[in-house]
């Protein structure tokens, strides 16, 4: 089993809820869960009434029982507040094609230096627990 999908699963089998150290940068604000971070190939969707548009595919930076960070290309298209649609596809699963789907709003973007380059992180926080999916084949488009 892939190293990182362990760490995942660890993530998930850990008690969650317990309150922590205020961040650096927001000291007011305090976070329920602790972030992990994560590689794994995320697609993000816009959502705008029953449809999807503008779908990136990125990777995830962290993740945590309530939220998670994904790298953008694109940070112009998301705000503060925007719902997002999220298809995690798990590494080390080739053989089950595993996907978490997840409704998000975006908390924050914000640059942050990841081996000596400038990115653009999406803070997104979950409106409900994970939906577990195998995928077949034909979901895989050709997304940017």
């Amino acid at each position: 089993m892939d190293l990182t999908f362990k760490r995942f699963l660890e993530f998930f089998n850990r008690s969650s809820g317990q309150e922590h150290e205020a961040t650096p940068d927001l000291k007011s604000y305090k976070r329920s869960f602790n972030r992990f971070p994560i590689e794994f190939e995320v697609i993000v969707s816009v959502l705008d009434g029953d449809a999807h548009h503008d779908s990136e595919r990125s990777e995830l930076h962290d993740v945590s029982g309530g939220g998670a960070m994904f790298i953008s290309c694109l940070s112009e298209r998301y705000y503060p507040g925007q719902i997002l649609k999220l298809d995690i596809f798990l590494a080390g699963t080739e053989d089950v094609r595993a996907c978490i789907k997840a409704e998000a709003s975006v908390v924050r973007i914000h640059q942050f230096e990841a081996n000596g380059q400038e990115k653009t992180g999406v803070a997104v926080k979950f409106h409900k627990p994970f939906e577990f999916e195998r995928m077949d084949s034909s979901f895989f488009g050709n997304l940017p």
